[in-house]
């Protein structure tokens, strides 16, 4: 999620969580029940998508795109997919980190906030 501490400093814990909880239902609602999600981080989640092509993969970063762009929040995805499917758990999550930070990067530099 795009701004959670400031969503928390300015309007309170209790508007950050209802942020978290909106964010995790367009989650849910894009995954159409087929894949797990998770939240890892304070304002960082997982979602882990199994036996599935890179078509369908970027199908639902699209999906959860345009359902947060129906909130007032904003998140930044980042995604890794192995073709093999023989890279760890740990290698995809930093793969897929370093996707999230650099558009989470973009975001902030777009709205020309300093990080």
């Amino acid at each position: 999620m795009n701004g959670l501490k400031a969503i928390n400093d300015n309007e309170g814990h209790k508007a950050g969580d209802l942020a978290l909880t909106t964010l995790a239902k367009c989650f849910i609602e894009a995954a159409k029940h087929k894949y797990r999600i998770y939240r890892v981080g304070g304002d960082e989640f997982v979602i882990v998508c199994r036996k599935c092509k890179e078509q369908d993969v970027q199908a639902l970063s699209s999906r959860i795109r345009e359902n947060v762009a129906k909130t007032r929040y904003s998140c930044s995805v980042g995604y890794c997919y192995s073709k093999t499917g023989s890279s760890s758990i740990d290698e995809m999550l930093t793969a897929s980190d370093e996707n999230m930070y650099a558009e989470k990067m973009r975001y902030y530099k777009e709205k020309g906030i300093k990080r």
